[in-house]
């Protein structure tokens, strides 16, 4: 699950949890002229010698109104990455192969190694991963033409970065650095 997700969720859940404590309070608590009466044996007291006192009527609004604020930005957030992606011209199937399915990562790494020409044995020992890894990612980066297939010395098949596959990485930097 994403960052953002998580983020969506804890704050949602704050929010409406402090939201129905807050509503519960106010619809409680007795009107401000019984409260008075009742308070007033109390501001004869002294005052707590010790720092600010919080109390659950306090804190509870500002607890909401934060927790709602957070639900706001993340959504924005996330409409702002919805909206970077659709304007770069690659469909929701490039972003799911990219960004959230397992391998993602992987297939990050290879196309910021194909920047250079490279077979797959090459890209297998680069990156540190099995062969047959890198088969499948290297066919599913093709079938999105993300990268192209060189012939090398000898009938070897060698693999490039394409424009498309350039842009891309210019894009998801842009998304890592913000």
């Amino acid at each position: 699950m994403r960052l953002s997700t998580v983020l969506l969720i804890l704050f949602l859940v704050s929010a409406a949890l402090s939201t129905g404590l807050w509503l519960y309070i106010q619809t409680t608590q007795p009107p401000m002229a019984m409260k008075a009466e009742a308070l007033e044996p109390l501001a004869r007291a002294e005052p707590p010698s010790e720092g600010v006192v919080f109390s659950v009527e306090t804190v509870t609004p500002w607890v909401s109104i934060a927790s709602w604020a957070g639900v706001a930005a993340t959504l924005a957030y996330k409409g702002l990455v919805r909206h970077v992606w659709s304007k770069s011209m690659f469909d929701y199937s490039v972003f799911r192969l990219m960004v959230k399915m397992r391998g993602a990562t992987t297939r990050v790494k290879m196309l910021k190694s194909l920047e250079a020409p490279m077979n797959r044995y090459q890209l297998a020992k680069t990156l540190n991963i099995d062969w047959k890894t890198v088969d499948r990612n290297v066919e599913l980066l093709k079938s999105y033409g993300l990268i192209h297939e060189q012939a090398g010395e000898g009938g070897e098949k060698l693999y490039v970065l394409s424009p498309q596959g350039q842009q891309l990485l210019e894009l998801l930097e842009k998304f890592t650095e913000s």
